[in-house]
């Protein structure tokens, strides 16, 4: 699964972008739970990085 289409499917869930962090990273959040989604386009996203997003906002 790329970076955009993980992205896609968090704005699905209702996942909020709140802000530009550093470089290509941006700040989500659902609800009261925030989590840092790094944004590299057409890029796989490493397993471990989409699970820890995903614990983060308790998806």
């Amino acid at each position: 699964m790329s970076y955009s289409e993980f992205k896609r499917w968090l704005t699905e869930q209702g996942v909020k972008f709140v802000r530009k962090g550093k470089g290509s990273h941006w700040i989500i959040q659902l609800n009261d739970k925030r989590s840092v989604f790094p944004d590299h386009g057409s890029k796989e996203i490493p397993n471990g990085t989409r699970l820890k997003i995903k614990k983060d906002l308790g998806l």
